[in-house]
Order: C-alpha cells, then sequence, then structure tokens
C-alpha cells in the first residue's frame, strides 16, 4: 500500500514539474524609485519617480521631463508615457543608490537655449483712443510797412475708427492784397495695429523706391504700416548663440559697445536680434563662469537697414487721380484716373527683391529690382524699369531704364556708388507734370575715418536731365570733434563742367552748459562771400525763456537780428527784430494747439504724433511727470495736455504728490498710457478729498484709553485702534460723529463735531471724555 502511494506521488510531482516547465515565466518586477535628480551639475530640488526592473536600466515618465522643464519634442518621446534613460542618444546618468539620487547630464542638443534679446526697446502695448478734436496753428504776422499775416493750421479728428486730417495756410499780404486761404492736404486714415495694414481716403502721397518717384494723388491707398510696432525691426540682424557649462554671466559687445549684460542658467542660450550697427561690424559674446573664467568669441556682422528680414513683406496700393498745382491751388486735381504700386519682399536675410508699377493715361511703366548683401562685403543694388504709351508734347512715350548700385559702411570706410541711365522716351506719371526724370544720374561718395573724432569725405555726382544744364559736380569735406564742445567742418565743391560754379565754406560751432549753443561759419559760393555768427539758448522743455542773436553778411550786406520764444504749457509765443541797413521790421510768432476731450477746450502746446490729456479732477496746481520728468503743472481746472508721446509704445506719465494737500487721497501716481497714431488718451488721477482727524480719547478716570483698544466709527462703520497716549486716526468723518468703545469691560461713546481742515496739516481733535452707556 505504502509503495502504491509513493509511486502516485512520485507521478504527481512529474506532471506539475512538465506543467511548470510549459508555463509562462513570471513577469519581472519593477522596483519604484523616488530620487533627487540634479541636471548637469546643478541640483534641481525636484524628488521625481523613476523604474528600474531586475534586468533592465532606469525608466522615467516624460512628465518628468517636462517638470525639469526640458521639451520631449527634443528626446524624441512626445506622445509616449514611458521611456528608458538609456535609450536617449546625447542623455547620461549616475545613480547613487546610497543618497537615492540620480545625476543626469543632458547635451546641448536637447536643451531648447535660453532666448535673450540684443537690444532694449520700449514695450509695445495695444493702443487706446479717447475721442477729440486738435486743431493746431502756427501763426506768423510782421508789423512793418509790409504788414501780413500767415497762419498754418491742422485740424484732427480722432476716435477708435480712424483719425480725419485736414491742413491749409491762410495768407494776409501787403496793402492791396487781399486774404487767401489754401488747403493743403485732407484725408481720413484707419490703421490697424494687429495686421500693420493702413488705409488712407483723400489727398495722398505715393509710394516709390529708389528708382521711381513718388506723386500726390487724390484717391485711395493701402499699404502696410510697420511703424505701428516702433518695436519691430524690419531688416535683418544676426542672432548670436553659445553655451554655458555652469551658471554664467554673458556680455554681448557690439563694435565695442556693451548691448547686453545677464545671468544665463547653464546650458544653451541663444541672442536674438544683436542690433546697434549699420554696416560693417563686430561683435563679441563673453561667458564668465562662477569662478570668475572668461570665454570670448568674435563674430564678424554686416547689418544693412534698408533690406527686408526674410519672410517679411512690404506694398502700398494707390487708386485715384493726379494733384496738380499743389500750394497754389486748393483743389486742382487731373480727371484721369491713374494708379500706382510697390512692393518690396524678403526672399532671404541676404536678398530682397522689389517691383513697383504704374498705369495713367497713355502712360505704363513697371519694374523690378532687388538687393544682394554680399557676405560681410556690402550690398549690391540693380533695377531695371521700363515704360510704355503714346508719345506726347513733353517727350514721354516708349523707353528703359536702369540701376546699378553698390554700397559699404564700415567704421573706419565707406563707399556708396549708383548709376541710374533712362533712354530718351523713357516716362512715368510724373512725367507730364515734373518733366521728364533724369536720363542720367551717377554719385559716389567715399568717406574716411581718419582717428578718432576726424572724418574725411569725398563725392562725386553727375546729372543730365532735359530740362537742366548738364552737371559734374566734386566735393570735399573734412569734420572734426575738437572736445569741449567744439565742432569743426570744412567744405569745398567745384563743377567740373563750369569752373565758376565754386565755393568753400567753413563752420565752427560748440555748445555749452544751461542748453546754449554758438555757431561762426563763413564762405564763398559763384564769387558771393558771406558771414555767419549765431549765439542763442533754447527754451527748457519744461517751460520758460529762450533767446537767440544773429549776424549775417553777404556780400559785404548786413543784417542782424534778434528772437525771444516763451515755451509754456499752452503754446509758444515769440518775437523777432530784425535789422537790414536802414530798415527795421518786427514781427510776432504764436504757436499751439487746441485740444476738445473730456468735455472741455483745452489750450496746450503742439501735440505731435501722440499725446495724453492729464486729468486730476479739479485739482490745479498738480505737478506732472513724463518719464518720471516734470513737464508741468495742472491748470485750475485739473488739466495739463502731455505732448509728443510715441505712439504704440508704453508712455510713462505721472503726478507728483508732494503738492497735493494732507486730506487728498489718490489711488495711482502712475499710469502707462499708449496712443495710437495722430491720436490722444485720457490719463485720470481721480483726486479725492477725505476727512480725517487725530482723535484724542480719555476714559471716564481723564487718563488716555490705553494703546490697542477697538474703535468703532459709527456713521461710517470702520473700526481701528487705539495707539499711543489714546490717539486713534479716524477717516470719513461727518459733520457729527459717535465713536464706540470698551474701556476697563464698560462699554463707552465719545460724540464729537468735525469741520473741514484748513490748514496744511490734518487737525488733532480732543481730548474727548468716553462715556459709559448701558
Amino acid at each position: 500500500m505504502w509503495g502504491r502511494l509513493l509511486c502516485l506521488s512520485l507521478m504527481a510531482l512529474n506532471l506539475a514539474t512538465a506543467a511548470l516547465a510549459q508555463a509562462p515565466p513570471a513577469p519581472p518586477v519593477e522596483e519604484e524609485l523616488f530620487l533627487e535628480v540634479e541636471l548637469n551639475g546643478e541640483p534641481t530640488g525636484l524628488i521625481l519617480r523613476f523604474t528600474r526592473g531586475t534586468t533592465t536600466g532606469l525608466r522615467s515618465s516624460v512628465q518628468n521631463l517636462r517638470d525639469l522643464e526640458l521639451d520631449p519634442r527634443l528626446f524624441g518621446v512626445e506622445g509616449r508615457d514611458q521611456f528608458d534613460l538609456d535609450d536617449i542618444r546625447g542623455l547620461s546618468y549616475s545613480y547613487d543608490a546610497t543618497r537615492q539620487s540620480i545625476a543626469l547630464r543632458v547635451a546641448d542638443t536637447l536643451r531648447a537655449p535660453v532666448a535673450l534679446s540684443g537690444r532694449s526697446v520700449r514695450v509695445a502695448g495695444p493702443a487706446a483712443v479717447t475721442p477729440g478734436l486738435v486743431l493746431t496753428y502756427d501763426a506768423f504776422g510782421r508789423l512793418d510797412r509790409e504788414r501780413g499775416v500767415s497762419v498754418a493750421h491742422e485740424l484732427r479728428y480722432f476716435n477708435d475708427s480712424g483719425v480725419f486730417n485736414s491742413t491749409g495756410v491762410y495768407n494776409a499780404g501787403a496793402t492791396g492784397t487781399g486774404p487767401r486761404f489754401i488747403r493743403l492736404d485732407t484725408a481720413w486714415v484707419r490703421s490697424d495695429p494687429v495686421t500693420l495694414e493702413t488705409w488712407q481716403v483723400g489727398d495722398l502721397i505715393s509710394s516709390s523706391l529708389p528708382w521711381s518717384r513718388s506723386l500726390r494723388m487724390g484717391g485711395v491707398q493701402w499699404r502696410k504700416s510697420f511703424d505701428l510696432r516702433p518695436d519691430l525691426l524690419t531688416f535683418p540682424v544676426a542672432t548670436l548663440s553659445g553655451s554655458a557649462v555652469v551658471p554664467s554671466a554673458v556680455s554681448l559687445y557690439v563694435n565695442g559697445v556693451r548691448q547686453v549684460e545677464t545671468a544665463v542658467p547653464s546650458g544653451p542660450f541663444v541672442i536674438n536680434q544683436v542690433a546697434g550697427i549699420n554696416g560693417a561690424g563686430q561683435a563679441t559674446l563673453v561667458t564668465r563662469d562662477t569662478a570668475g573664467r572668461a570665454v570670448t568669441t568674435t563674430v564678424p556682422l554686416y547689418v544693412d537697414t534698408r533690406l527686408l528680414a526674410a519672410g517679411l513683406t512690404d506694398y502700398s496700393i494707390e487708386l485715384g487721380v493726379l494733384r496738380r498745382d499743389y500750394t497754389t491751388r486748393s483743389f486742382g486735381y487731373a480727371r484721369a484716373p491713374a494708379a500706382s504700386a510697390s512692393l518690396r519682399h524678403g526672399v532671404s536675410d541676404s536678398l530682397t527683391v522689389e517691383g513697383h508699377g504704374e498705369v495713367g493715361r497713355e502712360v505704363v511703366n513697371g519694374g523690378a529690382g532687388a538687393m544682394l548683401r554680399l557676405g560681410q562685403a556690402g550690398v549690391v543694388r540693380a533695377s531695371l524699369a521700363a515704360s510704355g504709351g503714346r508719345r506726347n508734347a513733353s517727350g514721354s512715350g516708349r523707353g528703359v531704364q536702369a540701376g546699378l548700385g553698390y554700397q559699404y559702411l564700415s567704421g573706419r570706410f565707406s563707399i556708396d556708388a549708383e548709376t541710374l541711365r533712362a533712354s530718351g522716351g523713357y516716362s512715368d506719371l510724373a512725367t507730364a507734370d515734373s518733366g521728364a526724370g533724369a536720363r542720367a544720374n551717377d554719385r559716389i561718395n567715399v568717406n574716411l575715418a581718419l582717428w578718432p573724432g576726424h572724418s574725411l569725405g569725398a563725392s562725386l555726382v553727375s546729372l543730365r536731365a532735359p530740362s537742366l544744364p548738364p552737371a559734374r559736380i566734386a566735393a570735399l569735406s573734412y569734420a572734426a570733434t575738437l572736445g569741449a564742445g567744439f565742432y569743426l567742418s570744412v567744405s569745398a565743391f567745384r563743377d567740373l563742367r563750369d569752373a565758376a560754379a565754386r565755393g568753400l565754406f567753413f563752420s565752427l560751432s560748440a555748445s555749452f552748459g544751461d542748453r546754449i549753443a554758438a555757431n561762426a561759419s563763413a564762405g564763398r559760393q559763384n564769387g558771393v562771400r558771406s558771414r555767419i555768427v549765431t549765439v542763442g539758448r533754447s527754451a527748457d522743455y519744461a517751460g520758460g525763456f529762450g533767446w537767440g542773436l544773429q549776424s549775417l553778411e553777404s556780400n559785404g550786406a548786413p543784417l542782424r537780428q534778434g528772437q525771444l520764444t516763451y515755451l509754456g504749457g499752452y503754446g509758444q509765443v515769440g518775437a523777432l527784430v530784425q535789422q537790414n541797413g536802414d530798415n527795421r521790421s518786427t514781427s510776432l510768432s504764436a504757436a499751439g494747439s487746441l485740444v476738445v476731450m473730456d468735455g472741455g477746450v483745452h489750450a496746450a502746446r503742439q501735440v505731435g504724433a501722440g499725446f495724453a490729456l492729464v486729468s486730476t479732477d479739479g485739482v490745479g496746481g498738480v505737478p506732472v511727470l513724463q518719464e518720471n520728468r516734470v513737464i508741468g503743472r495742472t491748470g485750475a481746472g485739473g488739466y495739463l495736455l502731455v505732448p509728443n508721446l510715441n505712439p504704440y509704445l508704453i508712455n510713462q506719465v505721472g503726478i507728483d504728490t508732494s503738492a497735493l494737500p494732507l486730506d487728498a487721497r489718490i489711488a495711482a501716481t502712475r499710469r502707462e498710457v499708449v496712443p495710437a497714431r495722430q491720436s490722444g488718451v485720457l490719463a485720470r488721477f481721480p483726486v479725492e478729498t477725505y476727512a480725517a482727524a487725530s482723535v484724542i480719547v480719555h476714559g471716564a478716570d481723564g487718563k488716555p484709553v490705553a494703546a490697542g483698544a477697538r474703535v468703532l466709527h459709527v456713521e461710517s462703520g470702520a473700526s481701528t485702534l487705539v495707539g499711543f497716549d489714546g490717539v486713534a486716526f479716524i477717516d470719513n468723518l461727518a459733520p457729527q460723529n459717535h465713536l464706540r468703545l470698551t474701556v476697563d469691560g464698560v462699554p463707552c461713546v465719545v460724540e464729537f463735531a468735525y469741520e473741514a481742515a484748513k490748514g496744511p496739516a490734518l487737525p488733532t481733535l480732543g481730548p474727548f471724555i468716553c462715556r459709559g452707556v448701558q
């Protein structure tokens, strides 16, 4: 029996062993680790979860990369949950089981570079517009026998939909000459700072390229306006990159001038928008580590502001009629329609292509051009245009125009050369009014820096046009900075085709303290001698007087004049006295603006491209600051206009509260204002007058209430604490006031009257006895 049982047991054991042999192996057990992470030698302060198998290395979650501010896309694991550290090229690690830490070493190719800006610019912001109207005037009147007055004006209305602008000149001459008004330009303009597009309807100036001509039109224009983003660089600029092994200080110098000084973490970094030069130069990148060791890298640069950055497109399209007799007729327009268009596109940072076309009555004109940067050797420009149409009395018709130019700029040497040639029949839209353009226009300018502060220039210009005698002019100039504010310049020219056409000029200028400048010059041109001596002092921007004295002599005829000006918050006025031989004349001038905003009319200086109207809610005499500089005080109505602000950029405007009375309350003393172009914005600083006083409270025993006791002002519902000597500061006082306290466990009430303070300090009231109540 026992033998049978033993046999059965052995058979069962064999069957179990076979079954185990055929069953799949059990999955390996992963070990869960929470490790302190060090990245490229720097403690991160993070404890992250990793796993480790019995036969595999460490695994990490993709979220760990995000926590370490690493981009999963650079690691090639985007869209996954986990990955093996050993599978990532450029990633190595060291696992310390004793310290339960892991040190990761990540190559620069796996790290997104830290982006830095190579220039400091004012920040752009969303523009705000407060609807309003501006009338700008500039008047000049003579008081001698030839009495006359001339007033130039600009009328501007603006709101969120755009700007309506109209300009004109009113002249009233001497006796026998009637007054006359000439309208100059009238247009409505709407700009979009998001798309950088501008629409203009009315009078306009057509677009042009260096090898075409602009003309005045009446119609509609659609153009790109990069000036709506003053912080945007439209020309190609350099981008420098580097890497810091440890946290470092980075300095960028452009032509020896420091542009950037900042700290960067370990790893790669990139400095964008390396600007500050026009032409050839060099950028020097200095990286310093924590031990002070410096690594210097120098890179040559060549920047040409005429090029467009890769991908940028600039354009302008005009449709309308040509304008004629500008400044002599208010409505001199042609009848035939005309169209014009210009286009520029940055194909790359080294190549910009451009095109221009015109069409009008019996005139068709079109052409193309390109600018190519030759590495560090400068920029070459070429253009070719052709015209077609019927030949007319002005000589227009079919023809071809070609241009070729080269420019190289550097700190030591520069050259600018260009030639433009046109055949006899070449014409454009301006030919009918202005005549045919130049048939040959050649120029070459060379400048040489001799030593610091001294430069020498030479130029040769040749011009041949149908309406002008041919000219070939050579010129030579020398300029020097002499120190102590003195500057010297000497120039000479001669027409190589006409020996009598020549001239020589000397000029010495200097600037002194307190805004005083002087200039003395002498010269001779075509046999006529002239001498000019000028000295003057400009008015302070915050307001004040300015003056100027001038002595002129031309071919022996003397002229003396003196001028006095006053610049105030409401505009500028001036007086001028001239003595010409036995004749003396006097004239007066006035310039300023009238602004209609916020329900009132405000006199101000000429406002410029953008302005802000500061309001202190009727409080006058408050100093107003622009970029932390006092520019004036609010008037009796509590207003002051701040002119000449930068459109579409953040401008700092504020008030100085030191001039406010002690009972004045204001929520903010600074505001960031962003006016739109040709528009204004209201900057309100509400100034409130509040009633407050220091109230001395005594208990029933006549002693000051202990510090820390809570006081309730019944009329306002606000509570405060009693300070030392029983003094409590109470705000929002009423004519009759009640204070509730608890003194030594007994509730009590203080009752007192209040009248508004008249002095420079807040009043102190009391002492008052706190009388017990049930």
